[in-house]
């Protein structure tokens, strides 16, 4: 009966000073990282042991300390589309995620949103890794926007379950068949909504949970309708069935409604422009096409969100292309980051 598949990245067998950029080469279809100091390349190791369940990539790994990023514009250019879960076996980070800074130590769950920005340092650490798309997780989720940077104990009851779960996974990764795969991914997915829901809900106060369906609710008409140059806040709130003055209320943790539909709308057109599908199309098109009637206007504000003219976007390589699929009896393979980058 087939396997599930599994790779195995080691640095171990590469020269010293070219682990680091072997690392960064690969673990570069998701996060950008820098050194964590003068002397990370001359002491820097990297054990990856991942196998792919269904379309979730779990691994194991050990890694030198260092700094990872995700910026707005990876976000909007790579398609990268996971929430990932990492527990930490030993050593440490320090995270700005989001507007949240937060920090985790060993027995500690984190919860990333791809989809949001990051910023981190390490020190030398040993985790455990579960990258779960998107659409797999957030159809069982009470609330799709709050978990980046969520860090709870993992020894709290559900996390040791979550916890106790992955670990197991991992020691019968090698003999998991693809039939049995499917059915070992469910009780995963249950499991991490569970802790997520568990720590971001709270029973006892109905008034907000109808506050998060209606701010569900109206985030996602506006990303459904991003092309209304009517889109504000008297068609959002006349479309979510609430008064102006709430719905104010409703977006004031996500900085305002008119920020939120002006991000949307910047976002999405970075990834319209980054896309080789739409090299055909004008810059003005894309922009009149999310609601910006004004070619300057847009161009401004997109130089002010990313740093970069929308028209030079299409200079870029893709930063999510991890190439083919490497192996070596230096490092072993490279098929988890391509794992990483195709599961999105």
């Amino acid at each position: 009966m087939a396997l599930i598949e599994t790779s195995h990245f080691n640095t171990r067998g590469i020269s010293p000073l070219g682990r680091f950029s072997a690392w960064r080469e690969n673990i570069g279809v998701v996060f950008d990282v820098s050194p964590y100091d003068e002397k990370t390349e001359e002491r820097f190791f990297a054990k990856v042991d991942s196998f792919l369940l269904d379309g979730i990539l779990i691994n194991h790994c050990k890694l030198g300390a260092q700094q990872f990023s995700r910026t707005p514009g990876r976000i909007a250019r790579d398609g990268i589309d996971h929430y990932q879960f990492h527990v930490f076996l030993k050593g440490s980070v320090d995270m700005v995620c989001g507007q949240r800074q937060k920090s985790a130590r060993p027995g500690d769950f984190v919860v990333l949103d791809h989809g949001d920005t990051f910023s981190s340092q390490t020190t030398d650490y040993e985790i455990l890794n579960v990258f779960i798309p998107r659409r797999r997780l957030a159809p069982l989720l009470n609330r799709l926007d709050s978990a980046h940077g969520h860090v709870f104990d993992s020894a709290s009851s559900v996390g040791l379950l979550l916890r106790d779960y992955v670990v197991s996974l991992c020691k019968a990764s090698g003999g998991l068949s693809l039939a049995d795969a499917p059915g070992a991914a469910r009780p995963l997915l249950d499991l991490a909504a569970l802790a997520l829901n568990g720590a971001r809900t709270n029973p006892d106060d109905p008034p907000a949970l109808v506050d998060h369906a209606l701010l569900l609710k109206a985030q996602v008409f506006i990303k459904e309708n991003l092309g209304l140059p009517a889109l504000g806040p008297d068609l959002v709130a006349q479309a979510s069935g609430v008064s102006r003055a709430r719905l104010y209320r409703l977006f004031e943790p996500c900085g305002g409604i008119a920020a939120y539909i002006r991000e949307m709308r910047l976002r999405r057109a970075f990834t319209d422009l980054a896309s080789p599908s739409n090299l055909h199309r004008q810059v003005a098109e894309i922009a009149f096409q999310y609601g910006f009637s004004d070619a300057a206007h847009f161009s401004r504000s997109f130089r002010a969100r990313f740093g970069i003219a929308p028209s030079d976007i299409r200079a870029d390589r893709p930063v999510n292309e991890p190439g083919p699929v490497r192996v070596s009896e230096e490092f072993g393979d490279t098929k988890y980051a391509f794992w990483i980058a195709s599961i999105a």
